[in-house]
């Protein structure tokens, strides 16, 4: 019990800490705060981000992997938003019936019991062509949503790219420090070659 309480401290701690370098990212409402903070704590950790630049560009890469999360998760709620709608015959317009909301509940909770599969029977559907008949419906957002990720995907390489270069600049550094001396004294070495074979020429005899 000791070690949690130090444990969360200690977390609290750290958070305060990136908070002050970074600021802290607002999470969307229906999304845990605490959850964002342990990732990014986490990720930070992982990575072993140090300096404020470091921190903030690892707080940078955890943010694209939580906006990946966001569109994975409005990926999955628009499909089932669609299925829900399509068991919905007397929908009017854009409003969203009692028995739609219904829907949209019982797939968000995975509950399929005998009332859900007598609304599948009475519209001729199985799961599976549910599922189909909603994926043809909502195609576009499902690829809309799938470029927003891959756009994340790309950021967030660049992210990865700019901490690795940062974390690795003194090895860089040192390592070209290193190919320089070594460049240099091979070139040293090839022009005491030159001096050394000018030298042991013989002399041309005066005429």
């Amino acid at each position: 019990m000791k070690d949690k309480t130090s444990s969360s401290k200690s977390m609290q701690i750290t958070v305060s800490a990136i908070s002050q370098l970074v600021g802290a990212t607002p999470v969307l409402p229906g999304e845990s705060e605490t959850i964002y903070h342990q990732g990014l704590v986490a990720t930070v950790d992982e990575l072993g981000a140090k300096t404020p630049l470091q921190i903030y560009l690892a707080e940078k890469i955890y943010e694209c992997l939580w906006w990946m999360r966001r569109y994975e998760n409005q990926k999955r709620a628009t499909l089932i938003r669609a299925m829900a709608s399509a068991l919905d015959s007397n929908k009017l317009g854009g409003q969203v019936s009692k028995l739609e909301a219904w829907a949209t509940d019982a797939l968000h909770e995975n509950r399929i019991d005998g009332e859900f599969n007598s609304l599948l029977q009475k519209h001729n559907l199985t799961l599976d062509s549910l599922n189909q008949k909603a994926l043809a419906n909502c195609r576009a957002s499902l690829e809309n949503l799938d470029q927003m990720i891959a756009l994340k995907a790309k950021t967030l390489a660049g992210f990865q790219a700019s901490y690795e270069v940062l974390v690795n600049r003194k090895v860089n550094a040192e390592r070209m420090r290193l190919q320089n001396a070594l460049m240099q004294r091979d070139l040293g070495a090839i022009e005491n070659k030159v001096t050394d074979e000018q030298s042991n020429k013989p002399t041309k005899a005066s005429g």
